[in-house]
């Protein structure tokens, strides 16, 4: 009996701490979408309301409308592991309620029988009826087996009564527990509701001059396009310069061992690379996509968009040296770093900490970023020889 109830005890232990895991997995998962929710909506109050921001804004909100969504997703299943543990610990209960029901029937059948054969004599006269001296010593075995067994029994009962109880208790914290999470979710579903009627007045909003947006655009794609070809361009100048120094001849750049060395160390941490600032919001991705609310229209990056918080500082993804300051129009300043074959690009910079030639280590800060009615915010590229890639699959989660 009390070997049964041992494997049923560490059996419990066992699912409860399992359980107990995936809860606070799906807490950690909680907590860090609303840190994530409460960052986009600082940016938004940051951000004033002009025409080159609005695409920034609509962005932001669809991000944390996505992920408000997600965090309600993420509620619900810890509901149902809340109900499944409820379900769980009720069967517990009506197992332990049947098993009291029988150890106690069983209990007062031993009592009974240790009433009939109470008196001192009876077990005597047991033992002496005895056969022979291995019957008796038999039967007195047996004797003193009954009287352990009754109290094994009683403590049995006590152990099974205690487990209830506690079962009982946790079954109420329990359902505690699911009515605030409960109450948290409706919470959440309210406060999406509204958000999404924000986001869709703002649409209409802006619609309603399309005209101007357009024309922001279309400045911006110009001032883009400059951007990549005035870098090309040094980078062409500069592998031209160096070819001529090395006495070799075209359009690759020739590295020597350590540059090769440093490239190789590029490629093999793409995917690793830190972000080139400490905390920001991807707000537009590489390549051609469509515009975030204007029906039609296609926009093209030729890096990806990081949005921060002001006077956030930018730092190199990975060691390099410093080949190129710029000052250009609608960017600011920008940093060209060369990782052997590889360059990195910073632009909006409105301050910079480093030279043309200085070596910079990874995470090593190289300046700080422009703020333009509220909204601060880099471009970041990365170059292969004179071939733009897709920076996300670059740096650490994200795509």
């Amino acid at each position: 009996m009390s070997r049964w109830y041992l494997n049923l005890l560490v059996l419990l232990l066992c699912a409860c701490a399992a359980t107990a895991q995936t809860s606070d997995e799906l807490k950690r998962k909680q907590q860090k979408l609303k840190e994530d929710i409460r960052y986009k909506e600082k940016l938004l109050q940051q951000i004033k309301e002009d025409s080159k921001s609005s695409s920034t804004k609509i962005v932001l909100l669809n991000k944390k409308l996505t992920q408000r969504e997600e965090l309600i997703l993420t509620i619900r299943d810890e509901i149902d592991y809340i109900e499944a543990r409820i379900d769980a610990n009720e069967d517990l209960i009506d197992a332990l309620e049947t098993d009291i029901e029988r150890l106690k029937e069983e209990y007062a059948k031993m009592v009974v029988q240790a009433y009939k054969t109470r008196n001192v004599s009876d077990k005597i006269m047991f033992l002496f009826a005895s056969e022979d001296f291995g019957q008796a010593y038999r039967r007195l075995k047996y004797i003193q087996q009954l009287s352990e067994y009754r109290k094994q029994q009683a403590e049995a009962i006590r152990l099974t009564q205690s487990s209830l109880e506690k079962k009982r208790a946790s079954l109420e914290r329990q359902r505690e527990e699911k009515n605030a999470v409960l109450n948290e979710q409706n919470k959440e579903k309210l406060t999406l509701s509204r958000e999404r009627q924000e986001r869709e007045k703002k649409l209409d909003r802006l619609l309603q001059d399309e005209a101007k947006y357009k024309q922001a655009l279309s400045q911006a794609q110009k001032q883009a396009e400059s951007l990549k070809q005035a870098i090309k361009k040094a980078i062409e100048r500069e592998i031209a310069a160096r070819n001529a120094a090395t006495g070799s001849s075209g359009s690759t750049y020739k590295m020597t061992p350590e540059a090769r060395e440093l490239s190789n160390n590029f490629v093999n941490n793409k995917g690793k690379l830190p972000w080139p600032v400490d905390k920001g919001e991807i707000t537009s991705y590489f390549g051609t996509q469509p515009h975030p609310f204007l029906k039609g229209i296609q926009v093209k990056n030729n890096g990806i968009t990081i949005s921060t918080t002001e006077n956030m500082r930018a730092r190199s993804v990975f060691d390099g040296e410093v080949s190129k300051i710029m000052i250009l129009a609608g960017a600011g300043k920008v940093v060209m770093i060369r990782h052997g074959e590889y360059i990195s690009i910073y632009t909006n910079l409105k301050e910079t900490f480093v030279s043309t030639g200085d070596k910079v280590k990874t995470k090593e800060e190289i300046g700080i970023l422009l703020t333009d009615k509220g909204k601060t915010e880099m471009e970041f590229q990365i170059w292969k020889g004179t071939e733009l890639l897709d920076p996300s699959y670059w740096i650490y989660k994200a795509r």
